[in-house]
């Protein structure tokens, strides 16, 4: 490739391979951690995970 050595070669696309791999891997683990941050159990009040529920914030119901 390019004139490189093939080490070379196998060197460099092995760490694009593993860089890859992992990004994936950390993108797909941590995909959901939107669930753990809620503030209130996401079967209270009907409310599906991506909702905010009306109690945060202030205003109405304190």
């Amino acid at each position: 490739m390019l004139g490189l050595p093939m080490t070379t070669v196998l060197i460099v696309g092995s760490i694009m391979a593993f860089w890859v791999i992992y990004t994936l891997v950390f993108y797909f683990s941590t995909s959901n951690w939107s669930l753990e941050d809620a503030d209130y159990a996401p079967s209270q009040d009907g409310a599906s995970p991506g909702d905010a529920s009306p109690r945060v914030g202030g205003g109405e119901g304190r």
